[in-house]
């Protein structure tokens, strides 16, 4: 069997190193087909805690041997958000890591590691002599095979701080009067670093130079960059039962809880029990992934429900009749959220709740740190 990977950014290289990964010894060729003249994303991105390990196993990633010069990401601070603190912090375990990294070295690294086969060449994905292969070309010019995806943000301003992010151990989603603001740790070297922070804003209600200006205000930033975007997943994730959407061809959520990389992980996944595996036919792992990227949506929009420290038409409109969130599923997981609150623990830790308990990749306890972050103060520290 061959498997082919067309496109070399985030969900391309992921895609084709979980294949590899997890096919090795078993004799099916994997390649990944790219065209040079398309630069990877210029901004730096960061993780939850499945890429890492993945990472770990097939390059021997370590925070010792960091060639990618990523920076650890030990969860991630909502400053200004609701109405109750200041600051909201999302950990992770205390014992793993995410990371933020730079898209062209991470690109470099996984193409150089030797697990598959390169070609540089500019090709259609219909014309790929292959069993099965990842549209991973990155985002498509016509949406007209899309859906939308409901979310609040269309638009965002990239920025390069004048300040040492890297003291920063987690990523900062600081809330703005128009939206809301990323700060990603990207060390000064990193191409990264001229667009690690990122002013998000819906064009609709506030003006780009409005939003230029409060951005300036509140950061001290070189300003890089502007991007308009739209929220959508695509109506048939698979075509002609051969070739698989990923990555921006696949869904765009705007950055929000780092849903992106970790989604195309999933994807990977799931196709790989459809193609290789063979216990799940294609329906049934498109509604799964289908269903995946909307509870993703769900929780991201449940973030904006609770409002923010600023009374703007941006705040009114996130939280308002334009963004219905109903799930029977979510509110069982809210649900569960709240029952022996001491005792939830995340579904990766032993003793934890069961994995099919998860809403997406979130698990109860992290409906529990955004509810109880939104409701009330939280406990003081036991350890200082």
């Amino acid at each position: 069997m061959k498997i082919t990977i067309v496109g070399a950014g985030n969900a391309g290289c992921f895609t084709a190193l979980h294949y590899a990964w997890w096919s090795r010894g078993s004799g099916i060729e994997i390649e990944l087909i790219h065209n040079p003249e398309v630069n990877p994303e210029p901004v730096g991105q960061a993780t939850i805690l499945d890429p890492p390990r993945l990472l770990f196993s097939a390059l021997g990633f370590d925070w010792f041997n960091n060639k990618v010069h990523a920076t650890p990401k030990t969860g991630v601070a909502y400053e200004g958000w609701g109405h109750v603190n200041d600051i909201v912090f999302h950990p992770f375990p205390a014992d793993r890591l995410a990371m933020h990294f730079c898209p062209s070295e991470m690109q470099r690294a996984i193409l150089d590691s030797g697990w598959f086969k390169v070609i540089e060449d500019n090709v259609d994905p219909k014309d790929v002599d292959a069993d099965y292969v990842f549209d991973c070309r990155g985002k498509p010019e016509d949406l007209s095979d899309y859906d939308e995806l409901k979310n609040p943000i269309n638009a965002v301003i990239l920025g390069k701080p004048n300040w040492d992010v890297t003291t920063c151990l987690w990523t900062r989603a600081v809330a703005t009067p128009h939206g809301w603001t990323f700060v990603i740790p990207a060390l000064k070297d990193s191409p990264a670093h001229n667009g690690c922070v990122g002013y998000l804003y819906n064009n609709f209600i506030t003006l780009k130079e409005d939003a230029e200006k409060n951005f300036l205000e509140m950061f001290d930033v070189d300003i890089t960059g502007h991007l308009n975007f739209s929220n959508y997943v695509a109506k048939n994730p698979v075509v002609d039962d051969r070739i698989f959407l990923n990555g921006n061809r696949l869904f765009f959520l705007e950055p929000l809880e780092a849903s992106a990389l970790q989604t195309y992980i999933e994807w990977a996944r799931y196709s790989y029990d459809i193609m290789l595996n063979k216990i799940v036919n294609i329906k049934d792992g498109v509604n799964t992934i289908k269903t995946y990227i909307e509870r993703v949506q769900n929780f991201i929009l449940w973030h904006y429900k609770f409002g923010s420290k600023y009374d703007t038409p941006f705040w009114y409109y996130a939280q308002g009749n334009d963004f219905p969130l109903y799930d029977p599923y979510f509110s069982h997981v809210l649900k569960r959220s709240k029952a022996n609150k001491d005792q939830i623990m995340p579904c990766s830790y032993g003793g934890g709740v069961m994995e099919e308990e998860k809403y997406a990749y979130f698990d109860p306890l992290s409906f529990k740190v955004w509810d109880e972050g939104m409701s009330r103060q939280p406990k003081k520290d036991l350890l200082r």
